[in-house]
């Protein structure tokens, strides 16, 4: 009987961690479960009262700049593609070198060496076409991510990039504001600091009807300090954001690290499945504003690094459901209260 007993238990602790994964090996649910990425808004939050002064800029932004004041979708450029790559077998090993003359951050670049050995990245892979050229790589022997920013190749075992990460995949996924170090600004890969992978709608969980995660979230008019007459120089909201590239100066302008939240009373019955998935994360997690962007926009992984929209997946697959989102309007988002702002 204890032998039974014992044989069922594994059986169920080996199900157990499989179901961790799919069957590429990637997991279901990235970071940990109590990183703010993964935690609900709940009921009650507290909303930020200058929430609808920051909405309005941000609508004021877009009309400006010739867009509709609705919601954008960032599928085929101006986010990154994922790639898998398994060093439990013989990978290509690169050597990633700063591209600018810094050093990498600390954390990665100790140094200060300036260049990256021995990463596991096929010369297949391909970064995100524009010029922020983002690239993730995920080991799914390590269970480790690899994060580039403006990666580019100069041959099958050396490449440019600006900045690079890396992290397990169950980590919390913050890092303290201005983390320490000489060269705090170059902590993770984008302009807040946060991980590419945080908030990034993937294919498989779509393709799986679960989105149980804020999303990340690019903006026009981001803040670098509440005033001009601000003792700092900088302005964020911690822990989401470590730094900030925010350019605009006013109380009434949100914060890289804040979060936003699509109005819990907005009705989204009519949609269709994907799009209604996609609406109801940003309604019960919400979004992190965490980048500068052209738009206001959420960030689909990249599925075609060729830049054409019409031959990404999640247009010629998915493309009649996911361009309703494209009509929700600016107005049906608020943005909450940042209950930790870390200035430098």
């Amino acid at each position: 009987m204890k032998i039974l007993i014992a044989l069922v238990l594994i059986f169920y602790m080996s199900v157990n961690v499989r179901s961790q994964f799919t069957p590429t090996g990637f997991p279901n649910n990235v970071l940990s479960s109590s990183s703010p990425w993964n935690t609900p808004i709940g009921s009650t939050p507290t909303v930020e009262p200058l929430s609808s002064q920051m909405m309005l800029k941000v609508k004021n932004a877009m009309i400006s700049e010739s867009y509709n004041p609705n919601l954008y979708l960032h599928y085929f450029q101006w986010t990154a593609p994922l790639h898998n790559i398994n060093t439990a077998n013989p990978v290509n090993r690169i050597t990633v070198i700063q591209s600018q003359g810094e050093g990498f951050h600390e954390t990665v670049d100790p140094l200060n060496t300036k260049k990256i050995t021995n990463l596991p990245v096929d010369f297949s892979f391909k970064p995100d076409p524009m010029n922020d050229g983002h690239m993730i790589v995920f080991d799914t022997n390590l269970k480790v991510f690899h994060e580039f920013s403006r990666f580019k190749w100069i041959n099958s075992t050396h490449a440019n990039a600006t900045r690079y990460d890396t992290f397990a995949y169950n980590v919390d996924g913050t890092y303290p504001a201005f983390v320490s170090g000489t060269r705090w600004w170059m902590k993770g890969v984008r302009g807040s600091g946060a991980p590419f992978i945080a908030g990034l709608i993937r294919w498989d969980e779509i393709q799986r009807g679960e989105l149980n995660h804020a999303l990340a979230v690019g903006s026009l008019v981001n803040r670098m300090k509440s005033s001009t007459s601000s003792s700092w120089s900088y302005e964020l909201c911690s822990p989401v954001s470590s730094r900030t590239d925010g350019w605009v100066v006013g109380a009434d302008t949100i914060m890289e690290g804040q979060r936003i939240q699509l109005d819990p009373n907005y009705d989204i019955s009519a949609f269709p499945p994907k799009s209604k998935l996609v609406l109801q994360a940003l309604k019960t997690y919400g979004g992190y504003v965490v980048d500068n962007s052209g738009t206001f926009g959420i960030y689909f992984q990249n599925m075609n690094t060729d830049g054409v929209a019409t031959n990404s997946p999640w247009y010629t697959q998915l493309g009649a459901d996911l361009t309703s989102l494209y009509d929700v309007p600016i107005d049906a988002f608020r943005v909450l209260s940042c209950s930790n702002v870390s200035t430098k």
